[in-house]
């Protein structure tokens, strides 16, 4: 395995008996990383084939309930197991990581101690690119996002493998840049062009996006329900981009 993307949820906060909140998994040959995390992470995780209390860290790509509202039962189960955790857990994210952890700790205390181990909060920038080296065949680059809540967009990056997830955003010639020549773009489409949602993309927008960056393949996800997803799909397919609505558990590896 050389790098391995699976999404965990396709959804948004609106409850859908098909697609949970966003969340994603990464995989290369030295571990596992949780993308997000909205409600229900945790068991598709485990459909995934990943025990979530064996996790070698989280990435976020910002800090709304419906991207990052599984960390409080992720971190309980790695304390109560069996068997508690040992290791550290340590996560990722923008500026502003540590303050919504601190927040969590002092509601939770103890419980949200990942067993044995300690919690590890790592805050990126929001102003400026930044890349770290999760393991040795695994990096992390980011760019600032378009929206609030510490928002970044996230490359991940194997070997010559890249897979770009926008995070929620707005309209992003930072996320063209990092999504340039990109084997796979999982991009948010939360409204539609008649009617869009501020802070987020739309299927026009992303088509202008993919047209200049020109990644491999394109999936829509994070779609709200008044977007049509044939629509969608197919304003982004015109670029010449193969582009198909993201589902839960899809996977895409190299």
């Amino acid at each position: 395995m050389s790098l391995e993307f699976t999404v965990l949820g396709s959804g948004t906060s609106v409850p859908d008996p098909e697609r949970g909140p966003a969340g994603f998994l990464v995989r290369t040959s030295h571990g596992a990383w949780l993308v997000d995390g909205g409600t229900g992470t945790l068991q598709r995780c485990m459909q995934a084939g990943v025990d979530p209390r064996r996790l070698s860290g989280g990435i976020y790509s910002h800090h709304h309930p419906d991207h990052c509202a599984d960390l409080v039962p992720l971190l309980f189960a790695m304390r109560v197991g069996p068997p508690s955790r040992a290791a550290d857990y340590p996560i990722w994210g923008g500026e502003g990581l540590a303050s919504l952890v601190a927040g969590l700790q002092s509601t939770w205390g103890k419980w949200i101690t990942p067993g044995t181990g300690q919690l590890r909060v790592n805050e990126l920038p929001l102003e400026a690119p930044s890349e770290v080296q999760l393991a040795p065949d695994l990096f992390l680059r980011t760019r600032p996002a378009a929206h609030s809540a510490g928002a970044l967009h996230l490359q991940f990056a194997s070997g010559s493998h890249r897979v770009v997830f926008s995070g929620d955003t707005g309209p992003s010639s930072e996320l063209a840049r990092l999504a340039e020549g990109a084997d796979l773009l999982v991009c948010e489409c939360a409204g539609s062009d008649e009617e869009p949602v501020g802070g987020h993309l739309y299927p026009s927008a992303i088509a202008e996006l993919v047209a200049e960056a020109r990644p491999r393949q394109v999936w829509l996800t994070h779609m709200y329900p008044h977007v049509d997803p044939a629509i969608a799909v197919e304003t982004v397919a015109r670029t010449g981009i193969p582009t198909r609505h993201a589902s839960d558990l899809d996977r895409w590896s190299a």
